[in-house]
């Protein structure tokens, strides 16, 4: 290894490696190491090689003020990722984000909140999307919204993946993240069947004959994969959305079906969550219970209120 190499500028290598990363991962894992490495620039003015496991601890030791622990956890691994590059092109010798550790922190995890769409709110906005843009780019709204599906897994969809018998479903084997080649298997590992609404399928239907079995479902304008980012500002979503994500979506599915008693096992199924626990730990808020009801139901009692009975939608179509 020249010597020389080591003091290459700890910036000027992140930039180098970033570069080299792009093309070869998804989009989003892009997004997200780009995000991270901006945690490293109080060094990126050091030498390479002058870089310590004990500078990376204190790195750490500043984010676990602000940050989960698991979150300061996943930025080492791409530390690490960086430094083994870093060593593969003999920069430098030893990786020292290996003898880094990361400590034990109380800083607060930073998900998104979730925000669904009501029923009511959801079709409100496929209606206001059809005189803002075409019928194809709201009805895509209203798919994600009552199918559960994500976006990757929705730009992926071929005509043949539409299944009529013995009940109308999507089979979602695979995916197509931003940029990237279409992948052969979900973000959950595995395929699954979502079930269809009448009021989807109304939509999917007339689909089945406009293209051949390989043919995207929803193909953009030229006939390939469609783009989240060109239908967000195709069909002017922002104007919809009140804030919400396209991910947000999906949350309106789940939230419906434990809503209106689908059973959260099922739930978990359409979703492709690898657990019901997973799936209830996400949207438990969103679900009550019998007990909620009945001690609702004690409190209006004692308060001397009429009791109050939320309407449950039992069937999509009829709302």
């Amino acid at each position: 290894m020249d010597p020389k190499n080591g003091k290459v500028l700890l910036g000027v290598a992140l930039d180098q490696w970033v570069e080299a990363r792009a093309g070869t991962v998804a989009s989003k894992t892009l997004s997200t190491e780009k995000y991270a490495v901006k945690h490293l620039g109080p060094l990126r003015n050091r030498p390479l090689n002058a870089v310590r496991s004990a500078d990376l601890d204190a790195l750490y030791g500043v984010l676990l003020r602000t940050q989960a622990r698991s979150t300061v956890s996943r930025f080492r691994n791409i530390v690490s990722a960086f430094f083994g590059w870093a060593v593969d092109q003999k920069m430098i010798g030893t990786n020292p984000a290996r003898m880094s550790h990361v400590q034990k922190g109380t800083g607060q995890d930073t998900k998104r909140e979730i925000w669904p769409f009501t029923l009511a709110e959801l079709r409100k906005a496929h209606t206001d999307l059809q005189t803002l843009t075409s019928k194809s780019n709201a009805d895509i709204l209203l798919v994600l919204g009552l199918t559960g599906i994500r976006w990757g897994e929705l730009s992926a969809l071929r005509v043949r993946d539409v299944q009529q018998l013995p009940y109308p479903a999507l089979r979602v084997s695979r995916s197509k993240p931003g940029g990237q080649p279409v992948r052969t298997v979900t973000k959950g590992g595995s395929a699954r069947t979502v079930p269809l609404p009448s009021e989807v399928w109304d939509i999917v239907q007339p689909l089945l004959d406009a293209g051949k079995p390989d043919a995207p479902l929803f193909p953009s304008a030229t006939g390939s994969n469609r783009s989240g980012r060109n239908w967000t500002r195709d069909s002017h979503y922002s104007k919809v959305s009140g804030g919400r994500r396209v991910h947000d979506l999906r949350h309106t599915a789940a939230t419906l079906w434990l809503q209106n008693g689908v059973d959260l096992k099922t739930a978990q199924t359409w979703l492709g969550h690898s657990t019901a626990k997973l799936t209830a730990d996400t949207y438990s808020h969103f679900m009550g219970s019998d007990a909620d009801t009945s001690a609702l139901a004690r409190m209006n009692a004692v308060l001397g209120a009429a009791p109050q009975r939320p309407p449950r939608v039992t069937n999509l179509q009829d709302g």
